[in-house]
């Protein structure tokens, strides 16, 4: 495993663990749909078509989905900022399609760049949730909400 994708592994649990901690509905969300992604990515990821991973390129474009839903639902400047991202990826996919200069390792490596962009804008919008001081989903549970009352 290079450097760069254990950075990206690295970075990619902490940004959202972040999330997770941090955030609050918005964010716990899309950290299920990160996990979600990455779980279904790992036996789609040799199903081609000539150069083109179509099986990813369709989760993908789930994804970009999934975010911009996320986007149009709740008044967070961040799921914009991933679909950003995620667009970014499928033309990297049309790319490997399309140019037959484009290796393997290139398609890879601008995959995990613009996912660890990705998932560090997720990270900042839930510090920044917690910078204005609104409380993370964890808090605001209805059994943690119990528990002051008795």
């Amino acid at each position: 495993m290079s450097p760069f994708v254990i950075l990206y592994l690295v970075v990619s649990l902490a940004a959202l663990a972040t999330g997770w901690l941090k955030g609050g509905h918005p964010e716990r969300l899309g950290v299920v749909f990160w996990l979600v992604g990455w779980m279904l990515a790992v036996p789609f990821n040799d199903l081609r078509i000539g150069d083109l991973r179509w099986a990813v390129a369709l989760l993908d474009l789930a994804s970009l989905c999934a975010f911009l839903w996320l986007a149009l639902r709740f008044e967070r400047w961040w799921p914009l900022g991933v679909s950003a991202c995620l667009v970014l990826m499928m033309v990297v996919h049309l790319s490997a399609a399309l140019i037959p200069e484009m290796t393997p390792l290139g398609e890879a490596s601008a995959q995990l760049g613009l996912g660890m962009l990705a998932v560090l804008i997720q990270a900042a919008g839930a510090f920044e949730r917690w910078l204005a001081g609104e409380a993370p989903a964890s808090a605001t549970a209805v059994w943690r909400q119990r528990q002051r009352t008795t």
